[in-house]
């Protein structure tokens, strides 16, 4: 008799819970069970802006991966307990213990976890990884924390590809879970020694996600409604490195107009709209744009070292632990958010 399990669906907008084979894994592949999956602004992007999502990820040759119109199961950004091997694999890590991964299942055509119609996603009760890409998690690292590995491999590849230096002063534009990444990243980089900022200021219209910029180390945190973050008196505006993790129609040129000579603009949000900005404004400024995504295998490596050894602190990032039947109402109120932070789905709770 075919072994089924409860997956959260999405199509075109509409999520829902439903029962699905659980699947068989092939060659090289491992069937896991998910413990612990977040929720990603891009999902939300694939539920809201499903068509748009679909012809950009199109158009741009993969780079976002939703190419199907058909039903897929979210999520991928998860932690996961081993279940069992298909063929020719080593089985080095043993049923029961913990994993993570590069969310890619390495098929003669790779295919996207968490955004392919051919396999399911971490919001899903059980998935198929491929062994070669897995890595063991750390004892003592709750499943929790370690699904925080990819959101916060984001934010570790955007820190490192922006090379600070000590005489900078970042400025974090949007604490969503995005804006906690990097924040979170720039703290383990101030804690471990390493060239880090002289002081970073957070802004953001929500009271919570300030509350939880602050806890990651932030120097200071503003509503922008109030006080435009670019003319923090803590900033001499000389040495200015802004991080947009946003990624709304209409920013970019906003922080042209409010960005001191010579800034540098790390564009970590995605924004699926057409946009437009003043190219007159930040050639005038001489401002320097630099666009960023993902991560590489090395720094989700390392990611997840740091989340075991306590450098990058996850206990101030992740706001809700939900179930399937939860996952719908949440992305919802993920549109608005206020006391959100990271939201965590539980596929067997």
């Amino acid at each position: 008799m075919t072994q089924t399990m409860r997956a959260a669906w999405m199509q075109n907008g509409r999520v829902w819970v439903d029962e699905t084979s659980v699947p068989d894994p092939g060659p090289g592949e491992v069937l896991v069970k998910s413990r612990a999956c977040g929720i990603c602004g891009s999902d939300l992007h694939a539920i809201t802006h499903t068509q748009d999502f679909i012809a950009t990820s199109r158009e741009a040759g993969g780079a976002f991966k939703l190419t199907t119109e058909a039903p897929v199961v979210l999520g991928h950004e998860f932690c996961a307990e081993v279940v069992s091997y298909g063929a020719q694999t080593q089985g080095t890590i043993s049923p029961g213990e913990l994993v993570c991964s590069v969310p890619m299942l390495m098929r003669q055509r790779p295919l996207a976890i968490g955004y392919s119609d051919e396999t399911p996603g971490g919001f899903a009760q059980y998935m198929l990884l491929s062994e070669s890409l897995l890595l063991p998690v750390p004892a003592g690292t709750s499943a929790t924390a370690a699904a925080m590995t990819e959101p916060l491999a984001v934010g570790y590849h955007a820190v490192n590809r922006a090379k600070l230096q000590a005489e900078d002063e970042v400025v974090v534009v949007g604490c969503g879970p995005v804006g906690l990444a990097v924040l979170a990243a720039l703290q383990a980089s101030r804690r471990s020694g390493a060239q880090s900022p002289q002081r970073v200021i957070a802004a953001d219209y929500s009271p919570g996600r300030r509350q939880m910029a602050a806890a990651l180390g932030a120097d200071d945190v503003v509503d922008p409604a109030v006080t435009e973050a670019l003319r923090h008196p803590l900033l001499r505006r000389r040495n200015t490195v802004v991080f947009e993790c946003v990624g709304v129609p209409g920013l970019l040129d906003q922080l042209c107009l409010q960005a001191p000579q010579n800034t540098r603009i790390v564009v970590v949000g995605v924004c699926l709209q057409t946009d437009q900005f003043r190219p007159l404004i930040a050639i005038n400024k001489e401002l320097n744009f630099q666009f960023v995504l993902g991560y590489t295998a090395e720094e989700f490596s390392t990611t997840l070292q740091l989340i075991a050894e306590g450098v990058f602190e996850v206990t101030q990032m992740v706001s809700h632990e939900i179930g399937l039947d939860e996952v719908y109402d949440a992305t919802r109120s993920l549109a608005t958010p206020d006391q959100y932070g990271k939201v965590i789905v539980k596929p067997w709770h």
